[in-house]
């Protein structure tokens, strides 16, 4: 049986790879708006920490 791949992300505070359900992600839309984002699907400019 095979395994499955873990996607991991990069801190931009830390800078440790970590599996990214375990992150926070924050977005930056095209307005500058910057918001939380707890599905990890919104559009725009995206940073983990």
């Amino acid at each position: 049986m095979k395994k499955r791949k873990i996607p991991l992300r990069k801190s931009v505070i830390s800078g440790e790879m970590l599996p990214k359900k375990e992150m926070l992600r924050i977005t930056r839309s095209k307005e500058g708006v910057v918001s939380i984002d707890p599905t990890g699907k919104m559009p725009g400019r995206g940073a983990y920490i």
